[in-house]
C-alpha cells in the first residue's frame, strides 16, 4: 500500500518534467524565430572596367554596361543599403543599382575596412558594397572571420555573397555572367 503514494508522486514528477521540457522547447522556438530576424546578406563587388590613363578614372563603355548588368542582376534581390568608396569608378558602378532600388549611395573609406565591416554588421541590413580589387576580398574575409587577400586587377566578375545568420557569416564566391567582348572602347 505504500507503493501507491510513491507511484502517484513519480507520475506527478514525470508530468512536471514534461511540462517544463515543453515550456523550454517553446521558449527555444521563440528565441530561434527572434534570432532569424538577424539574417541578412551582403553583396561585395569590385568596380567595373575603368579607364587606365586618369587619376580618378571613370568607367569604360564596357564598365558602364557591366554596371547596368549588375542592376539587372540585383533587381530581384532585396537591398536596404548601397555602399561605395568615394571614387568615380565605384560610384558609377553602384549608380544603376541605386537608381533602380531608389536608394542613396553611402560612401565609405576603403582604407578603413574594419570600420565599414563593423558598420555593416551593426546595421543588420542587406546591402551592396562596391570596392576595389585590393579591398573587396579582404572585406569579405573580415566579415566572415577568414583571411582573404586582394585579387587580380584583371578580374571584374567576382561577387562575394556574405550571408549573416545570428552573427555568423558564411561566404560564397560567385561570378557575374557578363562578357565585354563586343563592346566598343571609349574614344579619348
Amino acid at each position: 500500500m505504500t507503493l501507491k503514494p510513491i507511484a502517484v508522486t513519480l507520475i506527478g514528477l514525470i508530468l512536471s518534467f514534461v511540462s517544463l521540457h515543453s515550456a523550454f522547447a517553446t521558449d527555444n522556438a521563440v528565441n530561434t524565430a527572434t534570432q532569424s530576424d538577424d539574417t541578412y546578406s551582403l553583396y561585395l563587388i569590385r568596380h567595373a572596367e575603368k579607364q587606365i590613363d586618369k587619376t580618378d578614372p571613370a568607367l569604360t563603355n564596357c564598365g558602364m554596361q557591366r554596371s547596368e548588368q549588375y542592376a539587372k542582376d540585383f533587381k530581384a534581390i532585396s537591398l536596404d543599403a548601397i555602399y561605395s568608396s568615394d571614387y568615380r569608378r565605384t560610384q558609377q558602378t553602384a549608380a544603376p543599382t541605386a537608381k533602380q532600388k531608389q536608394l542613396p549611395i553611402s560612401s565609405y573609406d576603403p582604407k578603413q575596412l574594419e570600420a565599414i565591416a563593423k558598420q555593416l554588421l551593426s546595421n543588420k541590413q542587406s546591402a551592396l558594397v562596391v570596392g576595389h580589387s585590393n579591398t573587396t576580398g579582404v572585406l569579405a574575409g573580415i566579415l566572415t572571420g577568414q583571411k582573404l587577400t586582394e585579387f587580380s586587377e584583371q578580374e571584374y566578375d567576382r561577387v562575394y555573397v556574405v550571408e549573416i545568420n545570428n552573427g555568423q557569416g558564411t561566404l560564397t564566391l560567385t561570378r557575374q555572367k557578363f562578357n565585354c567582348a563586343n563592346i566598343q572602347p571609349l574614344e579619348k
